[in-house]
């Protein structure tokens, strides 16, 4: 009886069991794999936001202090007969774009805001060239300004100087810091200005040459898109600029990159076109004639970002569009994220109101 009663399954049974158990193993399967590629993807796109949002708020920051120079205007502003030139080989200049007036050179303060772009041997404005990790990405525009950082240096804290204290009121700027030898600085009070550097400054005390002055760092980048460098592995496109450092024997223009998978950025220079300081007219860099570039108030910073990794589920057949071209399809696995933001540069604006 216990014989007849007990017994295994059939092999349809087993079949069917198998089948089922298939189902689920491949619903799992499913489910995983749709999970790791949405995982991947929003991975992948909030890297790229927060890549360009960080890109766009460097280059933003900086606009937005482009032309201060320590509450003095900088036609009040003169150049140490000590200061230290950046070599020629080395520096911005705009030969052909506006007669060679090197508006974009290190220790020209009379523009604030430049830009150019890049040509076919990755080269532009004279301190971007050739190719590799010092040149440019081809048809990628750069982007120069100049300022002073917002950080003043002063001889002892100006509204309660210790008469005990004899650190303070000597005439040495110690405060918070005292100068860098090596570093760029403009003096200033409310009169005129001197630009000179670190191991020479001016004789701030009563009679001096910059009597009561404050100190500001001079601040000057250049922003472009570095080509890759072509003995490396790693093609990742890097936001990178250019700034005015000493490398022990004499000042000169270092690489520091700033933001990852950055490939393309382009500007749009706006200015008013009938002085009344109301933005009316844009124009791409190629599009400047010489008169324009003082009048220039604002900076429309569009930048588009590559993620830094490959997804093979993902082909990128879109067409960006960017000022003054289309960006051809690439066609590939990296997906990609245009971004754009305006830039008022109150300090070029209230100079144009105030008739400076």
């Amino acid at each position: 009886m216990n014989s007849r009663t007990e017994r295994g399954f059939s092999l349809v049974e087993l079949m069917v069991g198998m089948v089922l158990g298939l189902i689920l193993i491949g619903g799992a399967v499913s489910i995983y794999l749709a999970s790791k590629r949405s995982y991947v993807e929003v991975e992948q796109v909030a890297a790229l936001t927060e890549s360009a949002r960080f890109a766009e708020q460097i280059i933003g920051d900086s606009l937005r202090h482009a032309g201060f120079f320590g509450g003095v205007s900088v036609g009040m502003i003169e150049a140490s007969s000590s200061l230290t030139a950046v070599p020629s080989a080395q520096d911005c200049n705009d030969t052909g774009l506006t007669g060679g007036t090197d508006l974009a050179s290190a220790n020209n303060l009379g523009q604030f805001v430049f830009a150019g772009t890049v040509d076919s041997s990755n080269s532009a404005l004279g301190c971007i060239t050739g190719s590799g990790v010092e040149g440019g990405m081809e048809g990628t525009d750069v982007l120069v300004i100049k300022r002073v950082l917002t950080q003043p240096y002063t001889d002892g804290p100006r509204d309660s100087l210790d008469p005990n204290d004899p650190t303070q009121g000597d005439g040495t700027i110690d405060t918070p810091d005292s100068l860098d030898n090596n570093k760029t600085y403009v003096m200033t009070n409310n009169v005129k200005g001197l630009v000179f550097d670190g191991d020479s400054p001016p004789d701030i005390s009563l009679g001096g040459e910059i009597p009561g002055g404050m100190a500001w760092e001079y601040n000057y980048e250049v922003y472009y898109i570095r080509d890759p460098d072509p003995t490396s592995t790693d093609d990742t496109p890097q936001l990178s600029r250019k700034t005015l450092k000493w490398n022990g024997t004499a000042m000169e223009l270092q690489r520091e990159d700033v933001a990852e998978g950055v490939e393309n950025l382009r500007v749009l220079l706006g200015y008013s076109s009938n002085a009344d300081g109301e933005v009316d007219t844009y124009k791409t860099p190629s599009q400047m004639a010489a008169a324009d570039w003082v009048k220039v108030q604002s900076v429309e910073v569009f930048l588009l970002t590559r993620s830094a990794t490959r997804d093979v589920q993902y082909t990128d057949v879109k067409q960006y569009q960017m000022p003054g071209t289309a960006i051809p399809v690439a066609n590939d696995n990296y997906r990609r994220l245009i971004s754009h933001a305006s830039v008022s540069l109150r300090n070029l604006k209230l100079m144009a109101r105030g008739g400076v």
